[in-house]
C-alpha cells in the first residue's frame, strides 16, 4: 500500500497550495479604480443646417436653393462635415423643379395660343 495519507483541505489552501506561505495577493474588486473613470462622450456629427434649408427651398424656391446648395457643397468640401449628399439632392431637385416649371409654362402658353 501507499504511505500517502489523505488530509483535509483547509479553507486557506487552494489546489493543495497554502496561500499564507506563498504570499498570494488578495484579489481586487476594482471599486477604487472605477470611481473616477468615465468614458469619453462622442457627439454625433450633424448634417449642416444650410444643406437642409437648401433641400426645403428646392421644392419652394429652386432659384434660391441651387446657389445655396452649391455654397454648402463648397464649404463642406473645404472644411469637412456632413450634408454633401443632402446639398447635392437639393441641386438636383432644384433643377428638376425649374425644368418642370418651364415645361408647365410652355404647355400653358401653347394651350392659350391654340
Amino acid at each position: 500500500m501507499s504511505d500517502l495519507k489523505i488530509r483535509p483541505v483547509s479553507h486557506d489552501e487552494v489546489d493543495g497550495l497554502d496561500e499564507a506561505t506563498v504570499d498570494v495577493p488578495t484579489p481586487h474588486n476594482a471599486t477604487e479604480f472605477t470611481g473616477d473613470f468615465a468614458l469619453p462622450t462622442v457627439l454625433p456629427r450633424r448634417v449642416h443646417p444650410q444643406a437642409v434649408i437648401s433641400l426645403i427651398l428646392a421644392f419652394l424656391l429652386p432659384v434660391v436653393a441651387i446657389p445655396l446648395a452649391y455654397h454648402v457643397v463648397r464649404r463642406l468640401q473645404h472644411g469637412g462635415g456632413r450634408g454633401v449628399a443632402v446639398a447635392h439632392a437639393a441641386i438636383v431637385i432644384g433643377y428638376l423643379n425649374i425644368l418642370m416649371i418651364a415645361l408647365v409654362g410652355v404647355n400653358v402658353v401653347v394651350a392659350v395660343l391654340l
